[in-house]
């Protein structure tokens, strides 16, 4: 995604949402429109997304499919569809969420998961399953979620600053087709040997918190890549950010302190300081400029930044999905 403002959204949201009510989507909206990332996912991952289309068409609801982000923006602006829409189906990784929903906010969202990670869709309890989403399109079932934004940019689980930053900047700049877990180890290795951590100062305006650390993570959900818990306690409807500072000095402590997450083994309170937060700014706490910031997997602007909480402005559809996210 670029890393350029969000930009002015082509389908009027409010008249999306006017239809839509805290339990269900009117079932007469039967028109389905899908954003595929061609570069996320394997052959199984599209079979998945033929059949979702070929389930949707057999429950009579019209589908069409959109690689190009301008020609599914340009179809959208057409005042008729917008009575008609029932979701927008990203057909991709949680970076392809987000950038549905930063360019359509508010629009009923379907999560059909084809990327590396698939945090979302993983506390949704969405499998890479077509049959399985177009029977949660058809229930029309939705829940909102809080979002946020960075420098004005929507994101919808996670920014973190540190290394796991350079490694997405880093594994996005060689990018050149489908990204797979694989493809993380090279970068990940440069990181962890050539590179020494920076202090980031974490202040937050409302609170009165301010830390420093050498990474940091402001989330919305009680996961991470892998199945890191950094913030178990982390609900994703409550209105606050959840923010971890890490105070490792090297990369080895950060490194050491993530296997033992992992492993479930006890963490020191001393190891970081933790927070939750509706609005929290991030800052180099010297001079050097700290590039290192990734977002939903996708690489941010440099520090600093200002990340705001953005109650219940993610719309998506799912069955128990607030159930799932507590119990996840």
């Amino acid at each position: 995604m670029s890393e350029s403002s969000p930009e002015k959204p082509t389908l009027d949201a409010q008249t999306v949402l006017n239809a839509v009510d805290t339990l269900a989507i009117s079932d007469d909206r039967r028109l389905v429109v899908i954003q595929r990332n061609p570069r996320s996912g394997s052959g199984a991952g599209r079979k998945e997304l033929l059949i979702l289309i070929r389930a949707l068409r057999k429950a009579e609801y019209r589908v069409r499919m959109f690689r190009s982000r301008p020609k599914l923006d340009a179809f959208l602006s057409i005042s008729e569809k917008a009575g008609l829409l029932r979701c927008i189906v990203a057909a991709g990784g949680d970076g392809t969420v987000a950038d549905v929903a930063n360019r359509h906010p508010g629009c009923p969202i379907a999560v059909l998961p084809l990327g590396t990670e698939n945090l979302l869709a993983g506390y949704l309890n969405l499998p890479r399953c077509g049959r399985s989403l177009a029977v949660v399109i058809a229930s029309g079932q939705i829940q909102m979620f809080d979002t946020a934004t960075a420098n004005g940019r929507r994101f919808l689980l996670m920014l973190s600053a540190g290394v796991d930053g350079e490694i997405v900047h880093a594994i996005h700049q060689s990018r050149t087709g489908t990204i797979r877990r694989m493809g993380y180890a090279l970068p990940t290795l440069r990181a962890f040997l050539s590179s020494s951590p920076q202090l980031i100062r974490v202040s937050t305006p409302d609170a009165g918190h301010i830390a420093t650390g050498t990474h940091v993570i402001v989330t919305n959900i009680p996961r991470y890549g892998f199945g890191l818990k950094f913030a178990p306690e982390a609900i994703s409807d409550d209105g606050l950010l959840n923010v971890r500072i890490y105070h490792g000095a090297t990369r080895w402590h950060i490194l050491w302190h993530a296997l033992r997450l992992k492993l479930g083994l006890s963490i020191h309170a001393s190891e970081c300081t933790k927070f939750t937060a509706t609005r929290v700014t991030l800052e180099s706490a010297t001079a050097a400029p700290i590039s290192g910031v990734q977002i939903d997997g996708d690489p941010c602007s440099s520090l600093p930044v200002r990340v705001t909480i953005e109650p219940a402005s993610l719309c998506v559809l799912g069955r128990f999905v607030k159930k799932a996210l507590r119990q996840s």
